[in-house]
């Protein structure tokens, strides 16, 4: 087996390294020096260590607190918004079954036309904003109207109401969506006019 020339070097001058040994109390003069104050590795050790798991423990705990919260929260809000929707289509099914089918359709259309106005967020941010807040404002007065639901006797204008509601939202979808189309088409013109 061949030797580093390093391994070779250090064979050769053995006896030369060992003659020099480090004097006792260096590390404390050294210590002293860089203004450390002396005690005994073991106390030192002990308590770098113990800060450290406080620190550890501490952290875990709040994030654990954190993460159990975030939880229960998430899983509260799945429940409400899931049973408050049942009790919804339960009430209309029970008091107006011929609008039942009509609410979902009108749903799905609403929620397939928001998204194609959407895609209009990156081009033109101002009118999209302008869109989706006149739509908003109608899409809380129905959440409003749901709530009020479950709470009133006149069960069956209500649901009447929300679906007016509904068909307003359509209407309005659909013009903003043809708004959108012409402003496609206006740009795309080569005659528009400066």
């Amino acid at each position: 087996m061949k030797k580093t020339k390093f391994e070779q070097f250090i064979q050769e001058n053995r006896e030369d390294f060992d003659l020099h040994e480090v004097p006792m109390g260096l590390w404390n003069k050294i210590d002293q020096s860089l203004g450390v104050e002396e005690s005994s590795p073991n106390q030192e050790s002990d308590e770098i260590i113990i800060k450290f798991k406080k620190s550890s423990v501490s952290k875990l705990k709040f994030w654990a607190i954190a993460a159990s919260l975030v939880l229960l929260i998430g899983s509260f809000s799945v429940f409400y918004f899931h049973s408050s929707s049942n009790s919804t289509e339960q009430i209309v099914a029970n008091v107006a079954p011929q609008y039942g089918n009509q609410m979902v359709q009108y749903t799905s259309l609403i929620e397939s036309k928001r998204e194609e106005i959407k895609e209009i967020e990156q081009h033109d941010p101002v009118m999209y904003q302008e869109f989706k807040t006149e739509i908003e404002k109608l899409n809380n007065d129905y959440k409003n109207l749901q709530i009020e639901l479950s709470e009133t006797p006149n069960q069956e204008d209500l649901v009447k109401a929300m679906m007016q509601n509904l068909q307003v939202q359509l209407e309005i979808l659909n013009r903003q969506l043809m708004i959108i189309e012409k402003v496609k088409e206006y740009q795309k013109s080569p005659t528009k006019s400066v």
